[in-house]
Formats: structure tokens, C-alpha cells, sequence
């Protein structure tokens, strides 16, 4: 099961390279000098492909072509490459993230961190990726400790429940209630891809 997953998702990788070379490739041959003289919108449309997936592509291929020497940057996935891409304002910035971070054991969600404090701070140092790395490991051994603190909790009131008052469960009720509070987290706002697209 394990290596068929990793089967699937490496000719996933791969798929997307070959998408982006083949969407480069058409780009180059039917884009105009704007989004309203061309026929790429078009063209990829009719394919039934959405146009954020396109550029998605093109620049993940793009990027790749330009550190072809990195074999680390080839061996990170398409979702954590996509969060690269929106450095590519600034080549000196994102060179030295690939050079600098460990993608392959950061999440999505670190490189994205990292690259919006990178291009607010203009800078990247080892100090900033290893304050992203470990914030989310001590985030992780919290969250932990407190699903273990609550699972507890709630067994306890299991055991408790038949013995417990009406003064007691209402007691109970405001501290689940807190508790939910604690456990709310807000809806994650979704990422448009960072692209630059000619029609």
C-alpha cells in the first residue's frame, strides 16, 4: 500500500513537469502581448484545464529548468514548489531559499510562512527558517499534550457521569464549551497561485 502511494505520487510529480513543459511550450507559440490578444486562454480552456492550474505548471516547470543543478529543489513536491513560486519576483531571494531551507522536511504551510516573511523582511538568514522550523514542532508537542489532557478529561467524566450532580454537569458544560473554544480554528483563507499569465 505504501509503495503504491508513493508510486502515485511521484507519476504525479512527473505529470505535472510534463504538463508544464507541454503548457510552456504552447504558451510561448499562442500567447499575444496582453490577456485579450491571445489564444492560450483559449486553447487550454477548451482542454477543460483552469487557468491557475496552467501557470501552476508552467512556473513549477520554469523553476525547475532554471536549478536544474539542485537535485534537492527536483525532489520537492509541486505544492511546496508552488509556495517558491511566489518568489520569483525576487531570483536572489528565492535562490537562497532553495539553497538554505530544508524543503523536503518542511511542510507546506512552514514554506509558506517562510516565504512571506522573506519577502517582507527582503532577507533570508538561517536564524528565520529555524524559528519557522521549530515554532511548528512546539506548536505540534502542544497540540499533543493537550489532545492527551482533554481525551483524558473526557474519559474521566465518562466514569464520573452517573455520580455527578446537576450543579456538576453544568460545571461540565462551561469547560466543554471553553474547551470548544480552545479547539475553534479559523477557516484558512485559500492561496490563489502566484502567476503571471499573457492570454
Amino acid at each position: 500500500m505504501k509503495s503504491a502511494v508513493e508510486s502515485i505520487f511521484i507519476l504525479k510529480e512527473k505529470t505535472q513537469k510534463s504538463l508544464g513543459k507541454q503548457f510552456s511550450i504552447v504558451h510561448k507559440k499562442l500567447a499575444g502581448n496582453n490577456q485579450y490578444d491571445g489564444f492560450f486562454g483559449k486553447w487550454y480552456n477548451s482542454l477543460g484545464f483552469k487557468k491557475d492550474f496552467v501557470y501552476a505548471c508552467i512556473n513549477y516547470y520554469e523553476l525547475l529548468i532554471d536549478n536544474n543543478e539542485n537535485q534537492k529543489l527536483q525532489e520537492v513536491s509541486f505544492s511546496k514548489v508552488c509556495k517558491l513560486i511566489k518568489l520569483k519576483e525576487t531570483p536572489k531571494l528565492q535562490k537562497e531559499v532553495i539553497e538554505l531551507a530544508p524543503l523536503q522536511k518542511m511542510k507546506v504551510k512552514q514554506i509558506a510562512e517562510l516565504v512571506n516573511e522573506v519577502k517582507e523582511r527582503q532577507e533570508v538568514t538561517n536564524e528565520l527558517i529555524e524559528e519557522i522550523c521549530n515554532d511548528t514542532n512546539e506548536q505540534n508537542i502542544k497540540l499533543k499534550k493537550f489532545v492527551k489532557v482533554t481525551t483524558s478529561f473526557i474519559n474521566d467524566l465518562k466514569e464520573q457521569s452517573e455520580e455527578m450532580s446537576k450543579d456538576n454537569i453544568e460545571e461540565v458544560l462551561k469547560l466543554v464549551d471553553e474547551v470548544k473554544e480552545l479547539c475553534s480554528i479559523e477557516p484558512v483563507e485559500t492561496e490563489e497561485s502566484n502567476v503571471e499569465e499573457t492570454a
